[in-house]
């Protein structure tokens, strides 16, 4: 029978449950245990944990290399305020002068409903981040950040300041036009009675200066060597698309319906790769303000607030071959979704400590690009295109425009 036994480096032992056949990796994965922190032998000799297997008669001991409480993840100190016919729990890991406690909050339905729209509310207000009298232009896909969104402002709209909006949908690619979520932004736009302004792949090839169909130049980029660069074209599109809008209209705000989650993730490829970054929940480019209402308010959470509130909006489709992106985006996606439930609202520690930051880093240098006319921040330690956004420059090497 296998034996597989965890020592941790405040002076505990304690049996793993570890059937034959799983890999070790698995066992410590089951256990909260890191493979980074632990060495292992296998019959008193040294094994990597990668490579074993744990065997029927198998004496495994595993150490933890370095001095600190793993229980804290492993087992942290929980207060749980219960209700009855719980949908969603919400946890938030407190640091009470270097003690830490996690504390969750079961709602029901109703409850569940509340907490969203006092968090949307209390976050918005709190920042600044909608104001009265502002001129906004929102992003409308249809899909359910942005559909949640339109949604939160019509059933809290009363509690916010007075301001005007506009939405835009942009069209040009299937993923954009796929008939569920184009109907969902057109019913989420009709609920507030809001116009819903459409950009046409016309209107693209214009402000791009596009040589070619811009489907033809997509076409073009998500099956060559380029494809990693599927998500970058759209999303920088998309956000001159709104800018070229608001523009037009004279607004000064344009709103985009990131997460929570989704900003951690951008986090994460700020920290690991050095891209500059702008901040959250506000930021200023080129003289217009750029906000993200969401901000406090999980992808769960919003599908979950959409479940309950209008279910009919929450039956998009699939995403096609223009909205699928690279790997290490999925990367930074599953690195965000491990620390969420590593450190419970790491969100709200990040977003802070975010703000703290572009207090003392250096000033973003801004470059308005000569063929879209979008504003660009230039980055540092890498060579810049002169008066070219990345994206016009990748038009300009692949000769689409």
């Amino acid at each position: 029978m296998a034996h597989v036994v965890f020592h941790n480096k405040v002076g505990g032992s304690e049996t793993l449950d570890a059937t034959p056949g799983r890999p070790l990796t698995e066992v410590l994965t089951a256990h909260g245990i890191p493979v980074n922190a632990v060495l292992t032998t296998v019959n008193g000799k040294i094994a990597p944990e990668e490579t074993t297997t744990v065997g029927p008669d198998d004496v495994i001991e595993i150490r933890q290399v370095r001095h600190y409480d793993m229980d804290v993840t492993r087992r942290p100190a929980r207060t749980v305020y219960g209700t009855s016919d719980p949908i969603y729990a919400k946890t938030v890991l407190f640091d009470i002068s270097g003690r830490l406690e996690q504390r969750v909050e079961q709602f029901d339905a109703e409850g569940f409903v509340r907490y969203v729209e006092e968090a949307f509310v209390q976050s918005v207000l709190s920042h600044g981040v909608l104001r009265a009298g502002d001129s906004v232009v929102i992003g409308l896909s249809g899909g359910r950040d942005s559909v949640a969104f339109l949604k939160l402002l019509e059933r809290t709209g009363s509690r916010l300041p007075d301001f005007s909006m506009t939405s835009v949908t942009i069209t040009g690619l299937p993923d954009w036009e796929e008939p569920a979520t184009f109907a969902a932004a057109r019913a989420s736009a009709a609920g507030l009675g809001i116009d819903q302004v459409i950009v046409t792949a016309t209107d693209i090839e214009r402000v791009f200066r596009l040589r070619k169909p811009f489907v033809e130049a997509m076409n073009s980029v998500v099956s060559g060597e380029n494809r990693h660069l599927n998500m970058v074209v759209g999303h920088q599109v998309l956000r001159r698309m709104l800018e070229n809008h608001a523009q037009e209209i004279g607004a000064g705000t344009v709103a985009f319906g990131f997460n929570a989650d989704d900003l951690v993730a951008s986090m994460v490829t700020w920290l690991t790769s050095g891209y500059r970054m702008g901040g959250i929940p506000v930021r200023e480019l080129g003289g217009l303000r750029y906000i993200f209402p969401l901000y406090r308010i999980t992808k769960k959470e919003l599908m979950l607030y959409l479940e309950l509130v209008a279910p009919e909006l929450n039956r998009q489709g699939t995403p096609g071959r223009f909205t699928t992106g690279p790997q290490e985006r999925s990367m930074a996606y599953a690195m965000a979704d491990h620390l969420y439930g590593l450190w419970p609202g790491i969100d709200y520690y990040l977003f802070e400590s975010f703000a703290t930051m572009q207090r003392y880093m250096f000033p973003l240098v801004e470059q308005k690009c000569r063929v879209c006319e979008g504003v660009y921040i230039l980055q540092e330690g890498v060579p810049n295109p002169a008066d070219l956004c990345d994206v016009c420059d990748f038009f300009g090497r692949q000769e689409f425009s």
